[in-house]
């Protein structure tokens, strides 16, 4: 709160004897706040000092006399001048008292127009994107909300996190005081590389993998080392909305192909393309769902060979498959070192995690740890050290055979739901895997208004138009299952019916 002292009483007081009286310093304090009573004091006296209030050279009343005056210890008084003090607006003169600085030039000119940054095209770009995409936003948080790639709370073992977590918080490990290597903590590089190895066919070396801060990161600096303006990018459509927007931000031309049933259509790769990347989600092709056959892998590696092409793997959830053993990744079958495997912890331990993995080539992993270096300091160790510890000790694997019986629960009561009270109105993938269900709408329909009736209903569905690079694309509409209890999964479908 500002002072209530007038600037002709301060200047008064400065034309005659330089000094400000106590009880001309109205302070408001209130001890019931959060801030110290020196902070108060201080933001005041602050306040007044750029106001010209207390104009430069005025002597500050001493600190015995204001404590007085307001009622508050002499020290906390004291402490509050030592800090004007330390910031450059008063100097104190031995025998003399405290003294506004000469130098000072108060009042503060008139504020002008307010600072309007000026935007690079990439910066416009990405304000325009994100502008999109709040106006599909509804209002409102529904009763029962089918958000897709959250996880549902009581299924992970927290008890284990946090005595994992204390483990280190608990000793002087000096691996707490200093930063980490921006290719990640080595155990928990050497858990990753051992379980890829083991159980999704990945082949590499612990010194291949990199911990990154999501797949964002790692997409955003592999775009930087290797694509020019221009470069033409292969992409899914419907696919990743978020790896369009990295690639449209610096420059990229994406070329996307319609998946089908399959995955991602190798065949229907133009004649004479000149794509740099491959952007594809095999195991589970997202969002449509869908699993790419061994011909069409085979078949999209012999592209790479023949265009000195780059294959993005993105295995964003490829360890949640409900009717069998997860498959084994595209990259194993890579003997030239064209494919970047790219997975994450998100959706399979909790998404705040926010770490990721990059499996890279051995050519690409110099180049991209010099860059990693040159942008981030790297994932927070404690966090690498506790997600190692969780991996190596089998809680990891134990967990996912969790999440896989009640994720895989989840979506059959989807699935079950769907047949039930909107038997054969939708299309989507019969492949069990994953966190979401793709739905096309019948012909007729507009995804928006079912999207709005649904929220008018209580139930959060969300667009698929964002996902479709194709023009006009299929109307359709994305339902998470993983965050919802299976009895709010049936409620949701039945007040779904009701919209159409």
């Amino acid at each position: 709160m500002r002072n209530t002292m007038t600037r002709n009483a301060a200047h008064d007081y400065s034309n005659k004897m330089g000094l400000v009286h106590s009880k001309d310093i109205v302070l408001h304090l209130d001890q019931n706040r959060s801030t110290p009573l020196y902070r108060q004091i201080y933001a005041q006296l602050r306040e007044l000092i750029l106001q010209g209030a207390l104009p430069a050279g005025a002597r500050l009343p001493t600190s015995r006399d204001l404590a007085r005056q307001n009622e508050v210890a002499r020290v906390t008084v004291a402490a509050a001048y030592d800090q004007l003090e330390a910031e450059g607006y008063v100097t104190s003169r031995v025998g003399a008292g405290t003294f506004v600085v000469d130098t000072l030039t108060v009042p503060l000119p008139a504020a002008g127009a307010p600072f309007v940054p000026r935007l690079t095209r990439w910066g416009q770009r990405i304000v325009a994107h994100s502008a999109e995409a709040d106006s599909r936003i509804l209002p409102g948080r529904p009763a029962i909300d089918f958000g897709f790639g959250r996880s549902f709370p009581h299924i992970f073992p927290y008890d284990v996190w946090r005595r994992l977590l204390a483990r280190y918080l608990s000793t002087d490990d000096t691996m707490l005081s200093r930063y980490g290597s921006a290719a990640g903590f080595t155990p928990l590089r050497q858990a990753v590389a051992d379980y890829l190895q083991r159980l999704r066919g990945v082949h590499c070396t612990p010194e291949q993998v990199v911990i990154v801060s999501g797949l964002q990161q790692a997409l955003d600096i592999l775009i930087r080392l290797l694509l020019s303006h221009g470069d033409e990018v292969l992409v899914e459509t419907p696919g990743y909305a978020d790896a369009f927007e990295l690639f449209r931000t610096y420059g990229a031309r994406l070329v996307a192909l319609p998946v089908d049933a399959a995955g991602f259509p190798v065949e229907r790769i133009p004649a004479g393309s000149r794509a740099r990347f491959a952007f594809v989600t095999p195991s589970n092709q997202f969002p449509r769902g869908g699993t790419m056959p061994l011909a069409r892998r085979l078949a999209l590696l012999r592209w790479a060979r023949q265009a000195n092409a780059l294959i993005l793997e993105d295995d964003y959830d490829g360890e949640l498959r409900y009717d069998g053993h997860p498959l084994a990744a595209l990259q194993g079958l890579d003997e030239d070192g064209r494919v970047v495997y790219l997975g994450t912890f998100s959706k399979v331990l909790f998404p705040a995690l926010r770490l990721g993995y990059i499996v890279l080539p051995p050519a690409l992993l110099d180049p991209f740890l010099q860059a990693r270096q040159l942008v981030d300091r790297g994932a927070p160790t404690l966090t690498q050290a506790a997600v190692a510890d969780f991996i190596t000790e089998g809680h990891f694997e134990r967990h996912l055979r969790r999440l896989r019986q009640e994720y895989g629960e989840r979506r059959q009561t989807l699935v079950e739901a769907l047949e039930k009270y909107l038997p054969g109105r939708l299309e989507y993938s019969d492949v069990a895997a994953g966190l979401h269900v793709m739905l096309y709408l019948p012909a007729g329909y507009e995804e928006m208004a079912v999207v709005q009736g649904a929220a008018v209903a209580g139930v959060g569905i969300y667009p698929g138009a964002p996902y479709h690079l194709e023009q006009p694309a299929r109307p359709s509409i994305l339902l998470g299952f993983s965050g919802l209890s299976q009895d709010e999964i049936v409620e949701g479908v039945r007040r779904l019916a009701s919209v159409f």
